[in-house]
C-alpha cells in the first residue's frame, strides 16, 4: 500500500521508532498493519495528554481518517493491553484511559472536582517496602489509582 510506511516529518524519531516497534508487535503477532492501526498507536504515541479515552483517540483518528471504524479501535486498543503496549486504568467517575505502559505512573483522584494528579512510583516506594516487609507481598508494575481529595478540595 503506498505511504503506508510513511513518517510524519513532525514526528521525533524516537517516537518514529517506537511506533513501527509496536506495529512490528502487532504484525509479529499475526495482525495486519492497517491505517487505521498506525494512526491509533501514533495517536497514543504523540497525544498532549497521556490520558486518553477510547473516546478520544476515536477521535483523534477519525479527524484524519473518518472511514475508520470504532470497533476497529477498540478492538486494537484490546490487541494492544494484551501485548502490553499500554495500560487501560480506571480513572473513577472519569472512566478508563490508556497510556503507553512506558509511561507507567500512578493517580490521585479527587472525588470532590475529578482532578487527577500524575504521581511517580518513587512515591509509593515506602508502601511498596512495607507491603514486601509485613506481609510478603509483591505490587506489580500495574498503575495505581488512588481516590481522595485534592489540597483545593480538602481546604474548602
Amino acid at each position: 500500500m503506498p505511504g503506508a510506511h510513511h513518517r510524519d516529518a513532525h514526528l521525533h524519531s524516537d517516537t518514529s521508532e517506537r511506533i513501527e516497534a509496536i506495529l512490528d508487535l502487532l504484525r509479529s503477532e499475526g495482525g495486519r498493519v492497517t491505517i487505521g492501526r498506525r494512526a491509533i498507536v501514533t495517536a497514543l504515541l504523540t497525544a498532549n495528554d497521556h490520558h486518553l479515552t477510547a473516546e478520544d483517540i476515536a477521535k483523534i483518528v477519525q479527524d484524519q481518517h473518518p472511514d475508520v471504524h470504532v470497533s476497529t479501535i477498540y478492538r486494537t486498543l484490546e490487541t494492544l493491553e494484551r501485548l502490553r503496549v499500554i495500560d487501560r486504568v480506571s480513572l473513577g467517575s472519569g472512566g478508563a484511559v490508556y497510556h503507553p505502559t512506558d509511561h507507567t505512573h500512578h493517580h490521585l483522584i479527587c472525588d470532590a472536582c475529578g482532578a487527577v494528579i500524575e504521581l511517580g512510583h518513587e512515591a509509593l516506594a515506602p508502601l511498596k517496602a512495607d507491603l514486601e516487609d509485613r506481609h510478603g507481598f509483591t505490587l506489580s508494575s500495574q498503575p495505581i489509582s488512588l481516590n481522595g481529595r485534592c489540597r483545593e478540595c480538602a481546604a474548602s
